[in-house]
């Protein structure tokens, strides 16, 4: 949260104009654990997925998750920020993690709203998806056949622009290994 607090006038004030100005951020609980109307809620931490120190929330009585960034539903995944962590093993472990619960319901953080919630589902499209991410990056060579290819895969999946940015990023890193990861990350979003 502090590190999108500093890159907000760099990054998210130029792609989301007018956003109102916060600096306000979560306060950890204490144990990871409340209760809410009754129920148990337990956070628990996962590392990092489309970023870093993503966490989920778990409903046990419910056999829900609420699964913020390590599960999307219909949309095209921010996959960009996994060169920093030397490729897609820490969001696969969270997505094991996540489903090593067995939640029925999943709510993702980034979803079409005409999908449903079905965790089986969901799980195993996210894992697709980062399936078919690893194969276009070997059979693809350039940044726009990438995102051609999962455009062909994916025809209904909501959110190009993200798309087109995780694109941007793998291929950026690939065409200069030397070069500033941060630069090549925030110049995509711009």
């Amino acid at each position: 949260m502090q590190a999108n607090i500093a890159a907000r006038p760099y990054v998210w004030d130029q792609v989301y104009p007018g956003i109102p100005p916060t600096t306000e951020t979560a306060e950890t609980v204490p144990d990871g654990r409340l209760t809410l109307e009754g129920h148990d809620l337990q956070i628990i931490d996962v590392g990092h997925t489309d970023t870093d120190e993503t966490s989920i929330l778990h409903v046990p009585d419910l056999d829900l998750v609420v699964a913020g960034d390590v599960i999307y539903n219909g949309v095209h995944m921010y996959l960009g920020e996994s060169v920093t962590v030397g490729g897609f093993g820490p969001w696969r472990r969270a997505i094991d993690q996540l489903e090593a619960l067995k939640p029925r319901h999943v709510v993702a953080g980034h979803q079409n709203h005409r999908l449903d919630d079905d965790g089986k589902r969901i799980i195993a499209e996210t894992r697709q998806y980062i399936d078919d991410a690893l194969e276009l990056l070997e059979t693809e060579q350039t940044a726009l056949d990438f995102f051609n290819a999962k455009i062909d895969r994916y025809p209904d999946h909501l959110g190009r622009t993200v798309l087109w940015v995780t694109a941007t990023i793998l291929y950026g890193v690939r065409e200069n290994p030397d070069g500033d990861v941060s630069q090549i990350i925030g110049a995509a979003w711009l």
